[in-house]
């Protein structure tokens, strides 16, 4: 990956959400907050179909910003790089509850906060393994994984309680 020194700098910044990454206190829990805001907007502005494109290409893209940085500062698992935690969380918001109600959505996108934070920070099952994956795909295996984690124990909730969520309108 080489190219001009000053705008891989950019890209690292960006893979860093500069300044949340360099947060002294939980730059992964504030940049998953931070998604939470954009990721209302998204659910309330895009159909699903629209969604799954940009999160797939979101993805993508974090994953080549994450290797940009890993090229510019040689660290395993930089903790600074809070990009991967966006995707994981935008992944985890596929199981936010689908309403008329802004209120409903919003007391949705807190659960799959907090369930994405619990799935990430605690790693259970299988995440730990996928953090030990080489380079970027390790960075963000584990986020997306604890999204998918947080994602299928909100639906199985949601479900339950016989609540009608986001992804499900792909299917309507």
């Amino acid at each position: 990956m080489n190219g001009n020194p000053k705008f891989l700098l950019y890209l690292s910044r960006i893979a860093e959400l500069y300044p949340i990454g360099h947060s002294k206190y939980a730059p992964g829990t504030i940049a998953s907050l931070v998604s939470i805001l954009i990721g209302y907007f998204l659910i309330l502005k895009l159909d699903i179909k629209f969604y799954l494109i940009f999160l797939f290409i979101f993805i993508i893209i974090s994953y080549f910003l994450c290797e940009v940085h890993l090229k510019l500062n040689k660290k395993k698992d930089p903790k600074e790089v809070v990009v991967d935690e966006v995707s994981g969380q935008f992944v985890a918001m596929l199981a936010c509850i689908q309403s008329e109600k802004t209120s409903y959505i919003f007391v949705s996108l807190i659960a799959s906060f907090i369930l994405f934070r619990f799935f990430d920070i605690t790693k259970v099952g299988p995440i730990k393994k996928f953090e030990n994956l080489p380079n970027g795909i390790g960075i963000m295996a584990d986020d997306i994984a604890a999204g998918l984690f947080a994602f299928i124990t909100q639906a199985a909730i949601l479900t339950s309680l016989n609540q009608n969520i986001y992804i499900k309108t792909l299917w309507n």
